[in-house]
This record gives structure tokens, sequence and C-alpha cells, in this order.
């Protein structure tokens, strides 16, 4: 049985790559994930129940009502079938392969509730199995996701209200050093408004203008010419929606390398 929570993983690791990477090869495999997930109520059933425990608090004397709930989570999977479960995230397994990907195999921050998820719902039942199952389904139940303030808003799979902390955690953990600017440049990508992007194209390149003025007052007469040459570019750069993500890519290495 093909893990669904390590599948999900796998595409958003293939999301932020590319978006760092600006492979357009790996936005369009992410695309087709998102396709998939809106028009089978198999993987759409999946996504909803891995992403309720994955957010499932704990509250205080409430341990009845948390054991019902995980009841009803597992019982919701155990009734697509294993058969269609297997077979629909074979699929997307298979989908990675042929487009060059693996199913992630590393670490990451929710991998062992995923297992005890898919254990609880799909491990086979047998005398063999019976601990494992046991264990896993108390894994479940003490679970719990540490509490951070949000509005509470029911949100479609990777619709922009998600997608933004999603890409921001998995940054946090995978590219802790890239820049303020590029992260923002990227929040912008996914979820922002065409003047949103416009104000921030042409604050930094108002910033890159400064810095070049400020170094033109104490420069050699060559590198005064470049960077002549530098200004002249940057007063006649006009903002492109098409082109936000690898304009502001290479105006971002500018500003690195005035400061």
């Amino acid at each position: 049985m093909q893990n669904f929570g390590q599948i999900n993983e796998t595409f958003k690791n293939i999301l932020v790559d590319s978006i760092i990477t600006k492979d357009e090869k790996g936005k369009k495999v992410f695309k087709s994930y998102v396709k998939a997930l809106k028009e089978n109520s198999t993987l759409r059933t999946q996504y909803d129940i891995f992403s309720k425990l994955e957010n499932k608090v704990n509250e205080e004397n409430e341990g009845e009502r948390n054991e019902m709930f995980i009841t009803e989570c597992i019982s919701l999977l155990e009734n697509v079938g294993s058969d269609t479960v297997d077979k629909v995230n074979n699929k997307l397994v298979k989908h990675l392969t042929k487009n060059g990907y693996e199913l992630y195999a590393g670490d990451y921050e929710l991998k062992s509730l995923h297992e005890h998820i898919t254990n609880a719902a799909y491990l086979e039942r047998n005398t063999k199995n019976v601990n494992t199952v046991i264990e896993s389904k108390l894994f479940l139940k003490n679970y719990s996701k540490v509490l951070v303030e949000s509005e509470d808003i029911e949100v479609e799979p990777y619709s922009n209200k998600m997608l933004i902390p999603l890409l921001e955690r998995k940054f946090n953990d995978k590219y802790a050093n890239i820049s303020e600017l590029e992260k923002k440049v990227i929040r912008l990508s996914i979820n922002s408004t065409d003047e949103a992007k416009e104000e921030l194209y042409n604050g930094t390149i108002r910033e890159c203008i400064d810095l070049v003025d400020s170094q033109l007052t104490e420069c050699t007469i060559e590198q005064k010419n470049t960077l002549l040459q530098v200004k002249d570019k940057l007063l006649r750069s006009k903002f492109s929606t098409d082109g936000f993500t690898s304009e502001m890519s290479k105006i971002s290495y500018l500003k690195t390398t005035l400061n």
C-alpha cells in the first residue's frame, strides 16, 4: 500500500523546488496532481482525512470525543476500500516515475503520523499485525498539532490560502538560506495581485538604483562606466507579469551584489 502522506509530501517538494529553480516541468507535474485531487473522489477523501488528522488538536477533558474523531476518520478511509486506494495511489507514483521523479524517501515532519494513519486504515487485520495496528491507533489518539493562531477557514486543496503557509514551512526546512526578498517573490508568485507584484518590482528597482548611486560617489572610472550601464538598464526596466519571477531573481541577485 502506497502511503498517501508520502506521495503528498513528494508533490509538495516538487512544487517548492520548481519555484526555487524556475522549473516549468515541476510546476506542470504539480498542477496535474492538483487536478487529480479535484477530480478523483478517492484522492480527495484521502487528502481531506490526512489533513484533518494532521491538524487535530487534543482538547483537555475531551478524550472520548478525540477517540470518536479518530474512529470516524479511519472508518472513512476504510470505506473507500484498500484496492481502490492502492490503485489510485499507484497511479500517482507511476506518474511521478514517468516524469523523472522518485517518491520522497527522506525524513519529514509528519512522516510518522502518515505511516500510522496508513497502518490504522489499511494494514491487514491478522494476529501478526494486531499490535502494530493498536500502536498506530494509540499514536493517532495522542497526536496533537501544535496550536498556531490562524483563521478557521475551509480551503480547497492547494488553494492560494493554503499554499503560502505550506511553502513557508517547506522553505524554512529546505531553503533556510534564501533571502527575504526571494521568499517574498515566491509568496507573491503564488498568491498575489499583479499590482502587488508590480509594487515589489518597482520598489526593488528603486532600491538598486539608490545602491548604484551610492557606489558612483566612490568608484574608479572603469567601475563608473559599468555602474552607469547597470543604472541605465534599471531605468529602462518595465514590469511584466509573465516575467515577474525570473526578472525578480535577476534583480535580487543584483541587489545582493550591490550591497
